[in-house]
Order: structure tokens, then sequence, then C-alpha cells
């Protein structure tokens, strides 16, 4: 059970207790002092209703999620939005407010916002921000045609990015357009070539397409970058658990599961990715 959970139970605990209490104490003193009812009723009445009320915030509050303040986001995405709007507050909290909407995946209202801001873009870093989150609102809104629409604006415009042309490549893979997936993908290496996750998404589009050799390569790459890169320690386990060589296997285990990996996701996975290619290779044979 986690810390939050505990504390959630016992602050529940700590205002039924504490409402019952009162309770008690004001019906003793009916009972024992003869004093009106009527006097404490309301006393009464407000306990019930502040302990009703706590109950509620928190379990709303836990089941729904806290709604982060805006400094939050603005921390968050620093990356992206850093100079964004800089010349109006209103404007800069009207983005964040967006990014929240599309945290809460309240993604036409911020669609909505964020059509609004790109009427009153004025800067680069205006027009990269609101373009980059309407695309990622489109992207998870399973509208990809439309979000590679959205980057390919940003890149006839010169602000494309590792990050743009990385998106670019995971909606053109998701789509099943590998050529373009893999022009994108190696763009965003070429901006970006001190960043694992460049070659990672690359060698992820290799092994989708079952070009393992290729696979290896660029998750190799990644981890001569980040040695605790997860995301290619794991792809190897897979790679190599399917190509039998378990002393590799191995050896990619251990980096994986020290660079945060669960362990039995990990094993669910290899499981799974080598189930796949053993049905493949069955359906080959039986083609052949």
């Amino acid at each position: 059970m986690s810390k939050n959970k505990v504390l959630s139970i016992v602050i529940a605990v700590l205002l039924v207790v504490g409402t019952l209490g009162l309770f008690i104490f004001y019906l003793s003193d009916v009972i024992v002092n003869n004093t009106p009812i009527t006097k404490n009723l309301f006393r009464m009445l407000a306990a019930v209703c502040v302990c009703i009320g706590g109950l509620i915030r928190l379990f709303y509050s836990k089941g729904s999620g806290r709604r982060s303040n805006l400094s939050f986001y603005e921390k968050e995405y620093r990356k992206f939005i850093r100079d964004a709007f800089d010349y109006s507050p209103i404007l800069k909290n009207k983005l964040l407010g967006a990014i929240r909407l599309y945290n809460e995946d309240k993604f036409n209202k911020a669609l909505k916002y964020l059509g609004d801001l790109k009427l009153q873009c004025k800067t680069d870093d205006d027009i990269y921000a609101v373009n980059l989150f309407i695309a990622l609102v489109l992207g998870d809104m399973g509208l990809k045609n439309e979000a590679i629409k959205v980057y390919n604006e940003l890149v006839s415009m010169n602000l494309a990015t590792t990050t743009i042309y990385g998106n670019l490549g995971s909606l053109h893979s998701g789509l099943g357009n590998y050529d373009d997936a893999n022009r994108n993908l190696r763009l965003s290496i070429q901006h970006d070539e001190n960043n694992p996750a460049p070659y990672q998404n690359l060698a992820k589009l290799y092994f989708d397409t079952r070009d393992f050799e290729s696979s290896k390569r660029y998750a190799l790459a990644a981890l001569k970058i980040n040695h605790k890169f997860r995301q290619s320690a794991t792809l190897l386990v897979i790679v190599y658990s399917i190509e039998g060589d378990t002393e590799n296997a191995e050896k990619y285990s251990h980096i994986s599961i020290a660079s945060g990996e669960n362990p039995t996701d990990l094993k669910n996975s290899i499981e799974y990715f080598m189930s796949l290619a053993s049905n493949k290779k069955d359906s080959s044979d039986a083609n052949s």
C-alpha cells in the first residue's frame, strides 16, 4: 500500500472519529445537563457536514488527481515553452492552462485554447510551443495524419527540432510509413547526436521491421551515450532472447533492471515477443 493511500485512510479515520467525538459531546450535554437540543443542533449538523465535505474532497482529489498549479507545467515543459509568450503573462498562462488540459486528457478543450493562441502568436517561440502541443493533442486523439501536418508546418518554417523529427518518425511508424519514419528519425539524430532517445527510436523502428542487426546497432549507440538508458537495454534483451543469445540477453537484462525496468514486466515482454517471433516464423515456413 502506498504512503499516499495510508495517509488518506488515516485522515479519513481522524475525520470520522473527530466528528463522532463532537457528536457524542454535544449529545451528552443534552442528556446530562438537560441543555435544549436546539442549542447544539446547529453545531452537530455543522460537524457532520464538515466531516462529509472533508471526506468527499479527500477521495475526489484522490480519484481524479490533484490539479497541479500552472508553475508545475511551466517547470515540467520548460524546454519547449521557455520563451513562448514572454511578453504577455496572460497568454503564457493560457498556454499553461492548455497544457494542463492536455495532461488531464481534456483534448477538445485543450485544442480550443491552443487554436485561440495560434491566432495570437508573434514569435517563432510562440509558434513552436503552440504547434507542438496541438500536434501532441492530435496524436493522442488518434488523429495521426492531422498531427503530421502540424509538425510539417514547423518543418517548413525551419522550426523543427530533434523532438519534432522524433515525433514525426513515431507517427509515420504507427501508420506503417517506414521510409518516412526512418528519414525523420535520422534527422532527429542529426539535430542532437548526444541524445540517446533518437537512437533508441530508430532502434525500435528497425526492431518493428525485423531488422535485428540494425536494431542492436542503434540500441548500443544509445547505451554508449547513456549506459543506463533503460529502453535500449530492454530492447537488447528482447532481441538477443529472440536470437537465442542467452549470454548477451542476461548481460543486458541486468542493465535493464538496474536502470529501473520491472523484472516481471521484462519477463512478460520477452515471452510476448519471443512468442510473436515464433508465430511469424511458423507462418513463414508454412507459406514457403
